[in-house]
């Protein structure tokens, strides 16, 4: 197991101080590990020559930080550009522990896995528990994510702190502008074959969701994303589309598509498919009563049968309307470092004319209190064991409340 080792020192204090301590402290780890590194940084430039002199933080398993005194977290919190797992080591001397709380909380709401320690025990313990979880943290922290436009302006409580490709509409547009209209109903032909009904949408319609569909699959190749959220309703007024039936096309196929540009949703989708190889609903909740939740959308993913629609709100572009799968689910929401999971029943398919295309009913227990306690509006529905999600997100490092 290869450890990346950084001391931090603040500015006022003088690392030769710190030497005697610090190579006993190396000597001793590298008897048990494979250790990179042993550097000393104060200031944010420290970390940039660190890298300029060839010192590569991208090999190692783990990155191992020692703030010696406070004063170091925004140095030691450039760290976080590696999306490594970390250990922060805490002495009782110089504002040391101080630090490392302050840094470890900083790291974990950027999603990166953190854990505090105070003795070389300790340490150990945590870096041989990194190495079990290996290929798990791997899966997870290797995510490449984009987002495509923005995030809707209604989403007020959408923050996303992990490293993101952002790519304007703009880009989007010359991506879209060079695909032909051939080219977009050929992508979309045996999908308009499956339909078993098409209502509102023209072949007109259908030809530009199909050249939305492959300007955006053109942007993942290109850009070599895992996964996009986009910012629908921005071409509604530009191209009078949308791309919900490119993104439940994506979906269907193992590509994580989310909407309105929420990359919290697309993080659960994410998680989803590379943990579990499935796909996820991203709802509204539409209604509720004692025990069932209904969330719609105009978009999800094409699993089973579908009627091809326009978008509710504009009636403009292709909805999806799909009769998704009854049977044991899970909903899932997740808020920056927070999670909250519940088990359900999807029981039924709702259909009114008032809500977006596509209407689940799902049985769950208590629904009023999961509605007061969840944490905003998206959910993931998603058919997997509730405990089996909750017990994955916890150890991806999430708080998570399961209900």
């Amino acid at each position: 197991m290869k450890v990346g080792v950084v001391f931090g020192v603040s500015e006022l204090a003088n690392p030769k101080d710190f030497e005697k301590k610090t190579s006993k402290f190396l000597t001793e780890l590298a008897n048990e590990f494979d250790v990179e590194g042993g550097i000393f940084v104060s200031i944010k430039k420290d970390v940039k020559d660190a890298r300029e002199e060839g010192i590569d933080f991208n090999k190692v398993d783990v990155l191992l930080l020692y703030p010696l005194t406070g004063g170091t977290e925004n140095a030691l919190k450039e760290f976080s550009i590696y999306r490594k797992p970390i250990v922060l080591f805490g002495d009782a001397f110089n504002n040391s522990i101080a630090a490392a709380v302050e840094l470890r909380e900083y790291f974990r709401e950027h999603l990166i896995p953190t854990t505090m320690v105070k003795s070389f025990d300790e340490l150990k313990a945590a870096l041989l528990g990194y190495e079990d979880m290996k290929e798990l943290l791997g899966k997870f922290l290797k995510m490449r994510l984009g987002l495509i436009g923005r995030a809707s302006p209604w989403l007020i409580n959408e923050s996303f702190n992990p490293p993101y490709v952002h790519i304007s509409l703009k880009k989007f547009y010359e991506y879209y502008d060079r695909v032909t209209d051939a080219e977009g109903w050929k992508v979309v032909e045996e999908i308009v074959a499956r339909a078993r009904n098409i209502k509102e949408p023209s072949r007109e319609d259908l030809i530009k969701a199909g050249r939305i569909y492959v300007a955006l699959k053109n942007i993942i190749d290109d850009y070599k994303l895992d996964g996009f959220a986009i910012g629908c309703f921005d071409l509604i007024g530009k191209i009078k589309g949308t791309p919900c039936l490119a993104l439940a096309m994506f979906n269907a196929q193992g590509i994580p598509a989310a909407c309105e540009g929420e990359l919290n949703s697309l993080l659960g989708m994410v998680i989803a498919r590379r943990f579990f190889n499935k796909p996820a609903f991203m709802g509204n909740i539409a209604d509720y009563g004692e025990d069932y939740i209904i969330l719609a959308h105009c978009t999800a993913p094409l699993i089973s049968s579908y009627v091809l629609r326009s978008h509710f709100e504009s009636g403009i572009g292709v909805g999806v309307e799909v009769e998704l799968p009854r049977g044991r689910a899970s909903i899932l929401k997740i808020n920056g470092r927070k999670a909250v999971v519940a088990g359900v029943e999807v029981v039924d398919r709702e259909r009114s004319n008032y809500r977006c295309r596509t209407q689940m009913k799902l049985r769950i227990e208590d629904a009023r209190e999961f509605i007061d306690g969840t944490l905003g509006n998206h959910h993931l529905l998603i058919y997997v064991d509730s405990e089996e999600l909750a017990d994955l997100l916890s150890e991806l490092g999430f708080e998570v409340m399961l209900y």
